[in-house]
């Protein structure tokens, strides 16, 4: 009898993976690749937008910056009534020689310098239109009457603030503060700003006669055809009273808000 071959133990399942792998690993698949031209290339293109861009970028900045239309062309103002507009302009100290972008930049400087400049606005912003045109939107104090001075009208703000014209007679129908300093005026006016809106229409004229050794006693001369004799310190808070007690009397008089809140027909 010959000589039986010897049998071969089965493979792992590790095994049978480890010896398939050997054998792919001796053909191993071609990938295709681009050539070494069209990868040179992409390179260079892509180099060369990497150095154009921002030179050209710059190219056309500078090119914006010498152009006429980099320059403020025309500035306008929009929400004045009582403040001229070469007021605000000259407040913005813009004019055709400076640059849009440097008013964009420094937008806040810009509005912060027309307010403290004009402190008759309340607010102020700007917008830019058609590259160069530029147009600032403010919005006023209201104003709450006018101071005389010298024979001349001066219109005086809510927050104060008197305005830098003046006239020889009241434009508009508000009250008119008299023999007043300029910081009492202005005291004067916040005060009056806080009456009811019925009887604030109904100031004709605040005058401040420190009679009685009240050096803060004011007379108010009523268009209704009464006079409020007050303390300027406590009068928006008691002037709420008025309405009452003139609706309860049939005279025209005095009504006293100075100490407590009380009416003298005139006839007395």
């Amino acid at each position: 009898m010959g000589r039986q071959k010897p049998t071969q133990d089965p493979l792992t399942p590790w095994e049978a993976y480890q010896a398939k792998q050997a054998r792919s690993n001796k053909h191993p698949a071609k990938l295709k690749l681009p050539t070494v031209q069209r990868l040179r290339a992409r390179h260079r293109n892509r180099n060369l937008a990497l150095i154009l861009t921002p030179l050209l970028l710059l190219l056309a900045f500078l090119g914006y910056m010498v152009s006429p239309i980099a320059k403020v062309a025309t500035v306008s103002v929009t929400g004045t009534r009582n403040v001229p507009i070469q007021t605000v302009i000259d407040a913005s100290r813009l004019d055709e020689t400076k640059l849009v972008l440097g008013l964009l930049v420094h937008r806040r400087q810009v509005l912060s310098g027309i307010k403290q400049r004009v402190p008759e606005l309340q607010a102020a912003s700007v917008s830019v239109a058609g590259f160069n045109r530029v147009t600032f939107h403010v919005l006023e104090y209201a104003p709450v009457g006018y101071v005389l001075q010298k024979g001349r009208y001066r219109m005086i703000l809510e927050n104060g603030a008197e305005m830098s014209t003046s006239t020889t007679t009241p434009l508009d129908n508000y009250p008119v503060f008299s023999a007043f300093g300029k910081k009492d005026a202005a005291a004067m006016a916040i005060a009056v700003r806080k009456f009811p809106g019925a009887v604030r229409r109904t100031v004709s004229e605040v005058k401040a006669t420190r009679g009685g050794g009240n050096p803060y006693q004011i007379t108010m001369t009523m268009t209704d055809g009464n006079t409020v004799v007050a303390d300027s310190r406590t009068v928006a808070k008691k002037i709420s009273y008025y309405p009452a007690i003139v609706a309860q009397v049939k005279q025209k008089g005095t009504v006293d808000l100075e100490v407590g809140a009380f009416f003298t027909p005139y006839s007395k």
